[in-house]
């Protein structure tokens, strides 16, 4: 009887840890909007500013209500991560409008596991990639 009811105690357990639940979309809120890449900081340390002088959307992320990243042109990169983390929790984008996919026949991905979230300010944004590097962009305003 003592073996029965220890075995059902840690299932309980076991069934009540779990990994953390990922954030609400509501909870991603401050970083909804348009951002406009301002720098670029390599694993090695070195920093590279675009050139913005054409303004071009291409420079633009837009990060959408239902978490989907899409480019300035309203498109899904070629490559996305398989996870997003804002401040180092997880979020899920939920589409709820159609996501256009841009052409990239010639392109080989590779597994990209994360992308980095986190607002150094409020219209700050860190985005660091799968290779190490971190993009900084502002808000578009």
């Amino acid at each position: 009887m003592n073996k029965v009811l220890l075995f059902i105690l840690t299932l309980i357990a076991f069934v009540q840890c779990k990994k953390d639940s990922p954030l609400a979309l509501a909870d991603i809120h401050p970083i909804v909007g348009e951002w406009r890449l301002t720098s670029y900081k390599g694993t090695d340390g070195s920093t590279t500013v675009p050139d913005t002088t054409g303004q071009s959307r291409s420079l633009l992320i837009e990060i959408r209500a239902d978490g989907v990243i899409v480019d300035g042109y309203g498109r899904l990169s070629c490559c996305p991560p398989s996870k997003y983390l804002f401040n180092d929790r997880e979020f899920v984008p939920q589409p709820t409008a159609p996501v256009e996919y841009p052409p990239c026949p010639f392109i080989l991905c590779g597994p990209c596991p994360e992308m980095r979230i986190s607002m150094t300010a409020p219209d700050i944004l860190l985005v660091q990639s799968c290779g190490g590097g971190t993009s900084t962009y502002v808000r578009e305003k």
